[in-house]
């Protein structure tokens, strides 16, 4: 008669809108001048077999969009479950980077060590030909002997605190990098669901 739905019906008497009286047994009941002062004109009531149209398509149309809303959910889910799995692949990819680098961090300090072997038996074979030197050619040609000695002696301490340092680097940044991945796997596991679906 109203031309509306029962729903709002029901919203303008949960409002105040729309008052309703108790009729028998407590029911509640809407006096037909209620209707016309809310809703103006009135018309003719139309058959049952309407009304429970009406109610079938309001409840296919909930059905419909519970549908929707789960299908949403279930694209973010699998959207949240690709992206950790992409973090996980590029932690992996991050330690097996870090396991290259700190194996060729060794093959380095090894090289390194048999460098710095071969020039201290070199400052050896320099130190025993300076001590000839002096005591064949006297002072004047031993302070050669001894310039040259000192800087070789220093460029190869410089060497080893640069290399030194350098791998240190390596280490850290390797470490640091490491650390970054894990702690944002972690964060994205210790999500609650429903924060992974809806941020």
């Amino acid at each position: 008669m109203a031309g509306v739905s029962r729903a709002t019906i029901y919203n303008d008497i949960e409002s105040g809108t729309l008052s309703v009286e108790n009729g028998p047994k407590d029911r509640k009941m809407v006096n037909v001048s209620e209707l016309e002062r809310v809703y103006k004109t009135l018309k003719n009531p139309e058959p049952e077999e309407d009304s429970n149209t009406e109610q079938s398509s309001q409840n296919r149309n909930i059905d419909k969009r519970n549908t929707d809303q789960v299908a949403v959910l279930q694209e973010r889910l699998e959207a949240q479950r690709k992206q950790t799995q992409l973090l996980e692949n590029m932690l992996t990819r991050e330690q097996e980077e870090r396991k290259r680098e700190r194996e060729a961090t060794k093959e380095f300090q090894e090289y390194f060590k048999s460098q710095i072997e071969n020039q201290a038996e070199s400052i050896k074979n320099f130190t025993r030909l300076l001590e000839d030197q002096r005591n064949q050619e006297g002072n004047g040609a031993g302070g050669k002997w001894e310039k040259s000695l000192k800087a070789m002696e220093e460029r190869i301490t410089n060497q080893e605190a640069q290399a030194r340092k350098e791998i240190e680097e390596i280490k850290k940044n390797s470490q640091r990098q490491v650390m970054q991945y894990k702690t944002a796997l972690e964060v994205e596991k210790n999500k609650p669901l429903w924060k992974r679906l809806f941020g």
